[in-house]
């Protein structure tokens, strides 16, 4: 077989390497190496000289998630490396390895082969789900804050990192059959990934509203034991219609049919909590609520989709 010498290149194949043929769903065939340089240093270079913060934090997001393994930013830095650190800080594996007046050199130390994406989905799963039991219990108890916001940064720090291998596997096909995942069951997985971080960040913002309330900064907020005992209720069954989604995509379940009623149910109930209780927090609340089951109910109608998948 014949096959382009800069492809060759490119892999750092040669002359009795292995490499895999799969057919596609397209009736055609696609050629992987098993070895090379595919899993190497990734270097890219950003001037920041007239750069803000924010900008930067941007790139560094946009490079760490396009696989990027050695990050170098130069150009004047004076107020930005403690910025830039503790950004940093957010991407799992990442370390700032060198520091000068005109460049900042960031290590991304992951290793693609050991990497197990199913493992990482499972954590943010039960991450998550601590988040909304921890964050219900806080409507009658004085839950530490600080614990589940730092938990919460958790989850979008997993987040980030099987979406760093996603898109690395959609450019490396050997990374891909590492996986055992065809480029649309990737693309469908990334979906979900994306999803069950935003269902993270909403619950954190849930909290976070409770929280206030705690310090009296929002009127008559959770002095009504009616509205207290509706609003858990409500929030139990979000986290409930979360674990139920999630626990079918764990187990590899067949997901039973979506019955859209259910879901108008649902939000009719957040509604009536909300027309009930007219205090500040209340439609703030029930806002939010509504975001989550949105957002779970796109993830479920993701996983249906990805289930009746044409497969490779």
């Amino acid at each position: 077989m014949t096959v382009p010498h800069t492809w060759l290149k490119k892999n750092n194949l040669k002359k009795g390497d292995t490499l895999s043929v799969q057919e596609t769903m397209r009736n055609s065939l696609e050629i992987m190496p098993l070895s090379g340089n595919s899993d190497g240093v990734h270097e890219l270079t950003i001037d920041i000289s007239e750069k803000s913060t924010d900008e930067i934090i941007q790139l560094l997001l946009s490079t760490y998630l396009n696989g990027y393994t050695v990050i170098t930013l130069t150009g004047p830095n004076a107020g930005k490396v403690a910025f830039v650190r503790k950004h940093v800080h957010e991407f799992i594996a990442a370390e700032v390895m060198e520091v000068t007046a005109d460049k900042i050199v960031i290590h991304v130390f992951w290793e693609v082969k050991t990497l197990d994406l199913q493992a990482i989905i499972v954590r943010i799963g039960h991450i998550t789900k601590n988040l909304f039991m921890e964050t219900i219990a806080m409507i009658d108890s004085d839950s530490n804050i600080r614990d589940i916001q730092e938990r919460g940064l958790e989850v979008q720090r997993q987040v980030l990192l099987a979406r760093r291998a996603i898109k690395y596997a959609l450019n490396n096909s050997a990374t891909a059959y590492r996986f055992n995942l065809s480029s649309l069951e990737l693309l469908y997985i990334s979906y979900i990934i994306y999803f069950f971080g935003m269902i993270g960040d909403y619950v954190i913002k849930v909290s976070d509203i409770l929280h206030t309330a705690k310090l009296n900064k929002f009127k008559d907020l959770l002095k009504d034991q009616h509205a207290k005992l509706e609003l858990k209720g409500l929030l139990t069954r979000v986290a409930d219609y979360y674990m139920k989604v999630f626990d079918t995509y764990n187990k590899h379940s067949k997901l039973t049919r979506f019955i859209f009623s259910e879901y108008a149910d649902f939000e009719a109930a957040i509604d009536a909590f909300k027309e009930k209780n007219p205090q500040l927090w209340a439609p703030v609340l029930a806002e939010f609520m509504k975001l989550l089951i949105f957002k779970i109910k796109e993830t479920e109608f993701i996983m249906i989709s990805m289930e009746n998948a044409p497969k490779l």
